[in-house]
């Protein structure tokens, strides 16, 4: 888990030296919004306080190393607005709640804080980030394309894979998106168990 200001401050500088028209608007929507500090999900990667901006970062640090391993010619700008903003979706998405487990030792029911999901505008997942944005910045085609295939065939019936995989011929850092958010989700990022804290991840980790 990584500090929520420094991630907070890297990401700010990211977005701002894109020099994009209207990216100040974009900025200004995260820090008014809970995108610094939400999770990433409510049960699985990041599912912490500052868990979604983190992932964001993490996915542009992997997305900008595919660029140059597979020599795949994204503009800095293109790879900072697809990773970091990929999954702006997710803003307002989630909220602190009680819920309920049972104690596998005690076999008992016991509270716990955890979060959440309420999606009140269900119009896709990728759709929605690319919809968000567009109401503060202009995106390319293959802005569009990457945004919103970044989960790959996640949730898709056969004609939309069919879909996927004509984008992916388009466009190959949609590809490159899409692995990249799988690898920051499965291979980086951290996951709590229910109402448990950093140490006791860190112990279960070593088990």
């Amino acid at each position: 888990m990584k500090d929520i200001q420094e991630v907070k401050n890297k990401i700010i500088d990211l977005l701002s030296s894109t020099g994009k028209a209207g990216i100040d608007k974009v900025v200004k929507y995260l820090e008014e919004t809970d995108f610094f500090i939400a999770p990433a999900s409510t049960n699985y990667h990041g599912n912490y306080e500052g868990g979604l901006a983190e992932h964001s970062l993490n996915v542009y640090e992997l997305l900008k190393a595919k660029n140059s391993q597979y020599d795949l010619g994204l503009s800095e700008d293109t790879m900072i607005i697809t990773a970091i903003l990929h999954d702006v979706c997710k803003i307002n998405l989630y909220h602190k709640c009680t819920k309920n487990r049972k104690n596998d030792k005690t076999q008992k029911w016991e509270s716990y804080e955890g979060y959440g999901y309420e999606d009140s505008f269900p119009i896709g997942h990728g759709e929605k980030s690319i919809i968000k944005l567009q109401q503060f910045i202009k995106l390319t085609k293959d802005e569009i394309l990457m945004i919103r295939w970044h989960m790959g065939a996640n949730g898709e019936n056969w004609q939309n894979t069919s879909s996927m995989s004509n984008a992916f011929g388009m466009c190959k850092g949609a590809l490159a998106l899409h692995t990249a958010d799988m690898e920051a989700s499965y291979l980086l990022e951290e996951h709590f168990e229910p109402g448990e804290n950093q140490e006791q991840t860190r112990l279960r980790g070593v088990r």
